[in-house]
């Protein structure tokens, strides 16, 4: 049996995006062009790769055999280019996902040893709240966050778990004289949303007669842009430990409530299983597991 190898990539990457619009995005082609080309592998094969009843995109139990065998065949293609651009110095291109804060201070700062020692990879930092899909579609090969992110695709790799602290300036604790969490109802609090969603690693740990509360909310989109409200004494934050180190240690900020045993995020990579075998994620994978947060 003949089979065009073109139209068998095609498939495959259908098959990885599961999604005709993002597969033509992917390989540049229209949408009808794709949808052509998986109905011509179908009739060389002489049975049906994609599920068309079925609501969302599913491929038939023969076409899930070809995709998973199609994969093996596409990875050991990936895998020789990519034996070859280490040994020929050629050029790699590798886009890594992560919260804007945590890619600011922890893998931008950290990565120049690992490019330094490969000159051949070029990475592309998208730093970004949401990072899932990007890593589905293949906008992105490999994230870090502390979203959890449960997926067949995926395989997960647990880094540390992310401490949080409460914040302020000493001009603000003394202002507004406080001292316990009872104390916040006279208080600005600095967060991601004005449901405080944000703190609820903090709001959970407390008990019933914390008195918790607040006297207004001052939204702030991202976490530098909070700690640098506190500094100024807008009110009272709530951010990763591991992001206000320095802030701690030169006195501008202050910890709050040190004792409340506050709910911690795990941070873990994701990448795709495809790009889990490949030897170039595995030594980003162990150079990132050797950063520290400080």
């Amino acid at each position: 049996m003949d089979v065009d190898l073109n139209k068998l990539k095609t498939f495959y990457i259908l098959g990885r995006v599961k999604s005709y619009t993002g597969c033509a995005e992917k390989l540049c082609l229209t949408q009808s062009a794709v949808s052509h080309a998986i109905k011509k592998l179908e009739s060389d094969l002489g049975f049906d790769l994609v599920d068309r009843k079925s609501r969302n995109f599913k491929l038939t139990p023969k076409g899930e055999f070809i995709f998973q065998r199609s994969c093996t065949i596409f990875n050991q293609i990936d895998d020789t280019f990519d034996q070859l651009a280490r040994s020929k110095n050629l050029p790699v291109t590798l886009a890594l996902g992560a919260p804007v804060e945590f890619g600011s201070s922890v893998l931008i700062k950290g990565m120049a040893p690992f490019l330094d020692q490969r000159p051949h990879i070029h990475m592309d930092f998208v730093l970004d709240t949401f990072l899932l899909q990007g890593l589905l579609s293949d906008d992105l090969d490999i994230i870090v966050d502390c979203t959890p992110h449960i997926h067949e695709d995926l395989v997960t790799i647990p880094l540390f778990w992310e401490e949080y602290v409460v914040i302020a300036s000493t001009d603000y604790i003394k202002n507004q004289k406080l001292e316990t969490i009872r104390d916040l109802n006279r208080c600005n609090l600095l967060s991601f949303d004005r449901d405080l969603s944000w703190w609820k690693n903090f709001i959970n740990a407390l008990t019933e007669d914390a008195g918790f509360g607040c006297a207004g909310i001052t939204r702030i989109s991202n976490i530098r842009g909070i700690i640098n409200g506190a500094v100024e004494s807008l009110g009272v934050g709530f951010v990763p430990r591991y992001a206000v180190l320095k802030e701690l240690e030169r006195g501008s900020l202050v910890e709050l409530f040190p004792e409340t045993e506050v709910h911690n995020d795990q941070i873990s990579i994701y990448l795709k299983k495809h790009n889990y075998e490949k030897q170039v994620f595995r030594d980003l994978i162990a150079h990132i597991k050797s950063l520290t947060l400080h």
